[in-house]
């Protein structure tokens, strides 16, 4: 889970007294998803879910935990919402939540949809869009494993290399040996097929499996790629024997 930021989203003691008095009521539930998704007239809307199991596995959420309520938002949604104040007010026949949302540009009349700038929106789907590559632990490279953000047009050893990783690449990335060879533990069905050279080459190859590539080959397509480094190359092995 990421550390929470306390600046990034607040709520009014009006709102978390009305959040406290529907988990009680509701007699079980960990805490409330709060959320926002493309609805309503002006393109979003907030919406609110109990959540009855917390799932500290799943990376993309933030908890907020504010006085005896804990809240549950994913990283998108909270990235339209930093800066706001969750608020809950009676005013006349309007009883409920509000958003003071310092990153929507309009509201619709009926209070319950509204639109962003589209600076905002875009810098949500870059991040929405950013891929990552985790490199598990690797005695020579890297004994605790690390994770590293792709740029576009970057292949899995380019940008371990922009890093400061330095996988071997004895032919300097020209698909002409196999010491960049990496076995891709997720991601590896949507990758472009190997080209009839690179399976030549790595038939070649220390500890062929059957998700084998050659890194200097490989661009990244997920959101998260997850290699393998082999413990030897075949010029490790070559040179040992």
């Amino acid at each position: 889970m990421e550390k929470f930021e306390p600046e990034k989203l607040r709520f009014s003691d009006s709102a978390i007294s009305h959040f406290s008095s529907m988990l009680e009521k509701r007699g079980s539930g960990e805490g409330i998803r709060i959320g926002i998704r493309k609805a309503g007239c002006s393109g979003y809307e907030y919406f609110f879910d109990f959540v009855d199991e917390i799932n500290d596995g799943k990376e993309k959420d933030t908890i907020i935990k504010y006085k005896n309520c804990k809240f549950l938002v994913d990283s998108n949604s909270l990235t339209f919402l930093k800066g706001s104040l969750v608020d809950y007010s009676e005013e006349g026949f309007n009883k409920g939540i509000k958003f003071h949302n310092p990153n929507a540009n309009a509201t619709c009349g009926c209070g319950e949809s509204f639109s962003m700038d589209s600076k905002e929106e875009n810098e949500t789907k870059d991040s929405s869009l950013k891929k990552k590559i985790k490199i598990l632990p690797n005695e020579e490279y890297c004994p605790d494993g690390i994770t590293f953000d792709v740029l576009d047009g970057e292949t899995i050893l380019e940008t371990c290399l922009r890093n400061g990783l330095r996988i071997e690449h004895a032919c300097e990335m020209s698909c002409a040996c196999t010491t960049c060879h990496v076995i891709v533990e997720e991601g590896f069905g949507v990758l472009e097929d190997a080209s009839d050279i690179e399976e030549d080459l790595l038939d070649k190859a220390w500890g062929l499996e059957a998700k084998s590539r050659l890194s200097c080959q490989v661009y990244p397509k997920n959101e998260l790629t997850v290699i393998r480094i082999p413990k030897y190359t075949v010029n490790q092995v070559s040179e040992d024997h």
